[in-house]
């Protein structure tokens, strides 16, 4: 998925704007650019490094995965609220919701291209100078090499929602490659596709701060021009994502559906089933490269399978016992695998390639209690579980299937993201 170059300046203030949830620009600033490039052109194979926040504390510890080894602890501006990584993995971006803040971190782990060659760097994590002070950000949605940042605004206070495009080479630069602001707040989210982003709308006359609509926007260099607004409704928007061909929002009756075809977008929905109980409706959604369908979420542990082809909405009995609860999950965006921790201490691992149906089920903790929170290596089949209640993190061999104490922590650990040189045989997983 492509944007054109464009030029930016740097937000670093902007105006102050619900709690989670490509190619390179050739003109962005790189500031390894002016270095003599007189270095070994060797390959870093390293298995990548830790960031996990500390709870109810404003700090964010940054580990070596290969000798769990810690690099650096960070005082950031306040505790965070969501972690996430750049889409090339480089950076940790430190959501802080209620404070209206959002930091970066560089991992220090990360490619550039020398023409000719791809050349790997190691170096020291470093907290960015790069920061946004819009109102209440929370949704960090993934494209490609870029990703968009949303902000709520504040329904109150008559502040509008607004986002932001990022990509790692931009971070780099300390730049966004674009921003929107819209005409009210809402709970927004956005998916890039190629040259637009297909986002959310709210109605002047919706009290909630749930969108209702969907809306394509056109890049215009820095800035963005509406191009439609899809007739068909999505009554309490939440949850959005995409794969191939496809882009699809949660709503309260069903799943709203965008198609692309030919750079010419279409909408459908695909409705609830009819043994939907009251109140239940998904408002998570996953998606991969790997499957046309999407795995859509109600209630953190009812699955279902949303087929844009057929339209039909499909319940998974993905559980071996439906009376445990599901204390994490995480998706691998490079293999497809959905990893879901339940309350019985098996993790079970659901991939995009066979319909997301359960390739993998086996025990990782013994009497699990607390809070958890995954988080997959793009490097290698390790899969980490931070573990509040123990003060540990562990390392899963997904292949194999072993697990074991990676890292005994001097804190509590709240959300934990892995950053790294993705492996190529990662991709071909």
């Amino acid at each position: 998925m492509i944007l054109p170059n464009f030029k930016t300046c740097l937000i670093a203030s902007m105006v102050a704007v619900l709690c989670a949830c490509n190619s390179e620009i050739d003109d962005l600033v790189d500031k390894n650019a002016e270095q003599k490039d007189d270095h070994d052109h060797t390959e870093i194979t390293a298995k990548g490094r830790l960031a996990i926040s500390h709870a109810d504390i404003a700090n964010v510890s940054v580990f070596n995965a290969d000798n769990n080894s810690l690099l650096e602890t960070f005082n950031t501006s306040n505790v965070i609220s969501g972690l996430y990584a750049s889409p090339n993995f480089r950076y940790a971006v430190l959501i802080q919701r209620a404070e209206n803040y959002v930091e970066f971190i560089d991992g220090g782990l990360f490619t550039e291209d020398h023409g000719d060659h791809q050349h790997s760097y190691e170096q020291q994590p470093e907290l960015h100078d790069l920061i946004f002070n819009d109102s209440k950000p929370t949704h960090f949605d993934v494209s490609g090499q870029q990703a968009a940042l949303f902000f709520d605004g504040d329904l109150d206070a008559g502040i509008p929602a607004s986002f932001v495009l990022l990509s790692d080479e931009s971070l780099a630069a300390g730049k966004t490659l674009a921003a929107h602001s819209f005409n009210n707040a809402m709970h927004g989210t956005a998916q890039i596709r190629g040259e637009s982003v297909i986002t959310t709308y709210r109605s002047e006359d919706i009290t909630s701060v749930l969108p209702n609509y969907v809306e394509q926007l056109h890049i215009h260099g820095d800035h963005f021009h509406q191009e439609q607004r899809f007739a068909v409704d999505c009554p309490a928007l939440h949850g959005s994502a995409q794969n191939h061909q496809h882009i699809a929002f949660g709503c309260s009756d069903g799943v709203l559906v965008i198609t692309e075809k030919d750079n010419v977008f279409n909408a459908a929905k695909v409705a609830n089933l009819n043994n939907f109980a009251e109140g239940t409706r998904i408002g998570t959604i996953k998606a991969s490269e790997h499957s046309e369908l999407f795995l859509g979420i109600a209630q953190s542990k009812l699955f279902y399978t949303i087929d844009p082809a057929s339209a039909e909405m499909t319940q998974l009995a993905w559980q071996q016992n439906t009376e445990n609860t599901v204390l994490a999950s995480a998706l691998d965006r490079i293999t497809g695998e959905f990893y879901v921790l339940e309350s019985d201490g098996f993790l079970s691992v659901l991939h995009a390639e066979d319909d997301w149906q359960v390739s993998a089920r086996f025990k990782v903790l013994e009497n699990p209690a607390g809070n958890y929170a995954l988080a997959a290596s793009a490097a290698d089949d390790t899969l980490y579980i931070s573990d509040a209640n123990n003060q540990t993190v562990l390392s899963i061999d997904t292949h194999e299937q072993t697990t074991k104490t990676t890292l005994n922590l001097d804190f509590i650990p709240n959300q934990i993201t892995w950053l790294g040189i993705a492996a190529e045989s990662k991709h071909e997983h």
